[in-house]
């Protein structure tokens, strides 16, 4: 007998296993369209922002699209002296457009972020260029302020000439390119980004720790009672999420607060000789996070 005959058909006369594939087929599409609108809600609130937010965080095109003439004239400046006359000329030409346009003042917010300064400096030749004559460019802009003549500001310029940036995510390590572009720490006076990201995963290590040490005797406990003796448990481990968490992180500050009842307990009976702020205690935070958890 051949491998044709030994096929068996439906009542259609199509082999069973075709039959088979086509259905499993149209369960599978049935599947995706009854989860495409979750699917597609996941897509429009949280992966497009996301995505956004991202983008957003190394997007740097602002500058650039602002003094396109500028950032032109610039790429055979090497920054070690003061740029040449066709890049005064340059940056007059794009400032002078952005003033007509209405828009300088976010050239001067962006730029005051690259290097403090910029703001005052860029006001002052907003009203001083109206009576600058044509030509030598350089010299005028240089008159206006101190500042023009600093090689500096004009290396700050060309810094944002890059259309992606990664200056965002520097800063939240406490890091920052200098004057030569290269990647140093900011002054120990002003670190404060690691201490906190350090701070944030040592709280979040003691309260998942301390979680999971407290849920999972409950949950072992829920598992092995009766059920009569569950449920009454499970309405007790719930009762406190019908309190707001606003309330619930109020009212561990009013008890941890330095004249708070905690506070008191432990004056009265000798263990403390004062009454401290237990608030800002690292300690008392995490135990406070995993009680509002």
């Amino acid at each position: 007998m051949s491998s044709e005959t030994n096929k068996i058909l439906t009542t259609d006369g199509i082999p069973l296993e075709v039959s088979l594939k086509k259905a499993e087929r149209k369960n599978k599409i049935k599947a995706f369209l009854l989860v495409a609108p979750l699917l597609l809600f996941l897509l429009i609130t949280y992966v497009f922002p996301i995505g956004d937010m991202l983008m957003r965080s190394v997007d740097d095109k602002m500058v650039t699209n602002m003094l396109p003439k500028t950032f032109k004239s610039m790429e055979s400046w090497d920054g070690k002296e003061l740029p040449p006359e066709e890049v005064f000329e340059a940056f007059y030409l794009d400032y002078k457009l952005l003033i007509e346009k209405k828009t300088f003042g976010k050239l001067s917010t962006q730029l005051n972020y690259t290097k403090n300064g910029f703001k005052t400096i860029l006001k002052k030749l907003q009203r001083k260029m109206k009576k600058f004559e044509e030509g030598n460019y350089k010299e005028q802009i240089m008159a206006v302020h101190p500042r023009w003549e600093n090689v500096e500001y004009w290396r700050a310029i060309k810094r944002r000439a890059p259309a992606y940036t990664n200056s965002k995510y520097l800063k939240g390590i406490d890091m920052y390119k200098n004057e030569d572009g290269k990647i140093v720490n900011v002054p120990e006076d002003r670190q404060i980004h690691r201490i906190l990201w350090l701070r944030t995963l040592e709280v979040a290590f003691f309260v998942t720790l301390l979680c999971f040490l407290m849920a999972y005797p409950i949950a072992h406990l829920l598992a092995t009672l009766p059920m009569k003796y569950s449920n009454l448990l499970m309405i007790c481990v719930l009762l406190p999420f019908w309190t707001s968490l606003l309330v619930r992180t109020a009212s561990w500050m009013i008890l941890l607060q330095q004249q708070g009842i905690v506070n008191d307990f432990f004056v009265f009976i000798g263990y403390f000789s004062f009454c401290i702020d237990l608030c800002i205690s690292l300690t008392s935070f995490s135990r406070s996070t995993v009680c509002i958890v």
